[in-house]
């Protein structure tokens, strides 16, 4: 008989590879406890990624000398040396707000801090535009927090710098995928103890036109229309996923793989264990107004088709800070297991002079990968990955 693992201290399931519950922060194993072969972390583990983040970010160690909140000892990188407990953060909400562009991100209702992060600048030097990174870190590494607070920053600022010197929108989102490989990894005390998150990068042109995309992982890109006129709402990216390279090989149904128990683990993130990731772009030049959305799981897992997404929030673009909110309403509403990130951009029209498409919608765009890791000595060579004997990585959780 299989008997499912359960925390002690408030009996919700983990999984072999969980050294804390990501429910109440109980420690329910040794740091160095081992995971099943060929996977790094659980699949399964209740919930998974996620920090907040866009104001006060931090990036350094974290405090050592506050006292628990729940027994008064002493606190190390967020836990308790004596109880185990998981510390509340100061980042449990968090919104942000410029121009066109607004975030929103929150702890969800069972974690016990928000381990997501979001960055967003507007630069207007050459010319306006709205860069937004959103990044979730990995429950199962170490200190995913400041994983994804440093991809974030290093990843927005990188684009910023590089749409500042010239460089075009495909080439920034090269660079900034390569700068927050390189950040994440060096927060690593050794392979073994490697923090991680996924990524998912945008510029959007303040006069509408082409916008480029960057990812890895499974934090996703969104666009939706803002008119029956406009191109049609459609998910951007694509899963770094066990269940979606099961589905591409055609070993399983998308319905089959959504279920299970390893549907969330991740095939590609950015850590120093990932050496040999590779990113990947996409660009796509919308007809018609909208809205750019980058969300973590915390919000796709209970609206995953770009339809539900705007449905659940319709004319996102017109108010993006409401829209953010809204989203993120709607995702507490549905459960609320999964820390929630959610960054929304309105898209005008696009200046004809720029690219748009005069009639009909646009081509869907093609997905191209990219080299992020390449400082790190990886392997460059080879598609995503993926299979199950794969370097594979538990995302955390199939709850959202």
């Amino acid at each position: 008989m299989t008997v499912a693992r359960t925390c002690p201290a408030c009996e919700e399931r983990v999984s072999r590879g969980d050294v804390y519950c990501e429910r109440c922060g109980h420690r329910v194993a040794s740091p160095r406890a081992s995971a099943p072969p060929g996977t790094r972390g659980a699949p399964d583990a209740g919930e998974a990624n996620g920090d907040a983040g866009g104001a006060d970010v931090h990036t350094g160690p974290m405090p050592t000398v506050e006292p628990c909140t729940w027994c008064g000892a002493g606190v190390t990188a967020g836990y308790c040396a004596a109880c185990g407990m998981c510390q509340p953060g100061d980042r449990d909400h968090v919104e942000i707000r410029a121009g066109t562009v607004a975030g929103v991100s929150d702890r969800g209702l069972r974690h016990r801090r928000n381990e997501d992060a979001m960055a967003v600048l507007t630069p207007d030097v050459p010319l306006p535009a709205a860069v937004a990174v959103v990044c979730d870190g990995v429950s199962t590494s170490p200190h995913p927090d400041e994983a994804a607070h440093v991809a974030a920053e290093t990843g927005a600022a990188v684009l910023a710098d590089e749409l500042a010197a010239g460089s075009g929108a495909q080439k920034a989102t090269e660079a900034a995928l390569a700068e927050a490989a390189s950040a994440v990894a060096d927060l690593a005390e050794s392979t073994e103890s490697a923090p991680a998150c996924t990524y998912v990068s945008a510029v959007v042109p303040g006069n509408g036109g082409r916008i480029t995309i960057g990812w890895v992982g499974d934090s996703r890109a969104y666009w939706l229309a803002g008119s029956p006129a406009a191109t049609p709402s459609a998910l951007l990216t694509r899963d770094d996923s066990w269940s979606e390279a099961m589905v591409a090989m055609r070993v399983m149904s998308p319905s089959e793989a959504r279920v299970s128990v390893y549907a969330h683990a991740l095939t590609s993130w950015l850590g120093a264990d990932n050496t040999a990731c590779h990113g990947h772009t996409t660009a796509i030049t919308p007809d018609g107004p909208g809205a750019l959305v980058l969300c973590s799981d915390g919000l796709w897992n209970y609206f995953p088709d770009a339809a539900a997404l705007s449905d659940a929030v319709p004319e996102a673009g017109a108010d993006p800070l409401g829209a953010a909110q809204a989203f993120v309403r709607r995702a507490l509403d549905a459960g609320g297991r999964d820390n929630i990130t959610v960054v929304v951009i309105a898209v005008p029209a696009p200046d004809r002079a720029d690219g748009g498409a005069a009639d009909g919608a646009p081509p869907a765009p093609e997905a191209r990968d990219t080299e992020p890791n390449a400082a790190l000595g990886g392997d460059q060579e080879g598609d995503q990955g993926g299979g199950p004997g794969d370097h594979v990585r538990g995302s955390g959780g199939s709850g959202g």
